[in-house]
């Protein structure tokens, strides 16, 4: 079987060597070959062989770079998970402890959505222009129970910010679940990135959303 594949590979390799050398420009540079001197080949062939390891080379770090660059992302998005589990209890009791918490009460309850959304994130320090709200979706309902789903985009935050975040939804007075959290730290050195949270919330069937 191999020796079959190498005759196929010979001979595919033969008819496209045949088909470039019978270009007009290969055979004007298959002239001007000729016509240099010794010297000039070994010169020539110097810098080719020179070219190719550079090359290499560049390919080699290239790569090492980009594996480098992958290990430091997923390092970073393990991070920011582990302190999102470490921080729960912490952030939730400074949660509570804020004055004139306004996500106290049978008003939030019957509050909108994203309205409701929008006062987890001024909690945790965001501005309304750094947060996006999808529309509400539906999901699975029950006789007590209804579902809603959404993806929350929160821009150019830091990594406070999303933990801040994530432990006010989980913890916060409406129901609501985390289902899905992409960090996107995009590589900048000064510690701020994306992130987008699929989140469900669930309300008393009967009671206004």
């Amino acid at each position: 079987m191999t020796d079959k594949f190498r005759d196929r590979f010979k001979g595919v390799w033969e008819k496209f060597s045949q088909a470039i050398g019978e270009q007009q420009w290969a055979q004007e540079l298959k002239g001007k070959w000729e016509e240099l001197d010794a010297e000039s080949k070994i010169y020539l062939k110097m810098a080719a062989a020179v070219s190719g390891v550079f090359l290499v080379l560049f390919a080699i770090l290239s790569s090492i770079w980009s594996v480098h660059k992958l290990k430091q992302e997923l390092t970073d998005r393990r991070n920011l998970l582990a302190m999102i589990e470490t921080s729960t209890d912490e952030l939730r009791r400074l949660q509570e402890a804020l004055p004139g918490n306004a996500l106290k009460g049978d008003a939030q309850e019957a509050s909108p959505w994203s309205a409701y959304f929008e006062t987890l994130a001024t909690t945790a320090g965001m501005a309304k222009s750094n947060l996006n709200i999808s529309t509400e979706k539906p999901g699975a309902s029950s006789d007590q129970a209804k579902e809603s789903l959404f993806d929350i985009d929160l821009k150019h935050v830091n990594v406070k910010q999303v933990i801040g975040y994530a432990v006010s939804l989980e913890n916060g007075p409406r129901p609501a679940k985390i289902r899905n959290l992409f960090i996107n730290t995009k590589g900048d050195p000064t510690g701020y990135m994306d992130a987008t949270f699929a989140v469900s919330g669930f309300a008393l069937v009967g009671n206004s959303k």
